[in-house]
């Protein structure tokens, strides 16, 4: 007597998750983390006791999502502390962290308030936040940044940008315009050419 496949029930599993993750995505890019579970499995076309089965929390769905993201968030700042110039590092760092947010609404709300629940998040920002204050101590000591502005003023710009760019998605762009503007007023030395934005 032959026996059915165990790898079908195992494939059906990968595949519903596979789905899930995809649906996931493309809700949470385009409406960010107000987005439910229920709403995932409508999209993905599956029943919500499927979702539950793969992800019993939201911050798991988030997570797994996420992950992968987040990672190179944190090899991005990594990358950044080893630049000899801290100052094009810093900017390099806030340029290239604000274009992803920019385009992806749920990881812009991830790394900002919204998200700050989320494990995955917290442990992100724990690796993530020495970083940038070696950036910012680096930048102080090489004289280009401005005394008074710290890791929190960079932590807090990022809060604005994101805000700039929730407030304007007629004009995705113009979160750019007020970075340069920030980083003008807290770079010690006179620019003399335009940031690359």
């Amino acid at each position: 007597m032959t026996e059915a496949p165990a790898s079908t029930p195992r494939k059906d599993v990968a595949r519903n998750r596979a789905r899930l993750l995809q649906a996931a995505e493309q809700l949470f890019a385009t409406e960010g983390l107000d987005v439910t579970l229920k709403d995932v499995a409508h999209h993905a076309g599956v029943g919500v006791g499927t979702v539950y089965r793969h992800f019993p929390t939201k911050d798991d769905l988030v997570s797994a999502l996420f992950a992968e993201q987040l990672a190179r968030e944190v090899e991005r700042a990594r990358r950044m502390t080893e630049e000899p110039d801290a100052w094009q590092a810093l900017v390099r760092y806030l340029e290239d962290t604000m274009l992803v947010q920019a385009s992806n609404s749920g990881l812009r709300s991830l790394m900002c308030v919204n998200g700050s629940h989320n494990p995955t998040v917290r442990e992100c920002k724990t690796v993530i936040d020495p970083y940038v204050e070696r950036i910012v101590d680096a930048a102080h000591q090489q004289g280009t940044l401005r005394s008074d502005c710290t890791a929190r003023d960079i932590a807090y710009l990022q809060v604005a940008l994101v805000g700039i760019m929730d407030a304007s998605p007629e004009s995705p762009g113009l979160y750019r315009r007020h970075l340069g503007l920030f980083l003008d007023g807290v770079r010690t030395e006179k620019r003399t050419a335009e940031p690359t934005l």
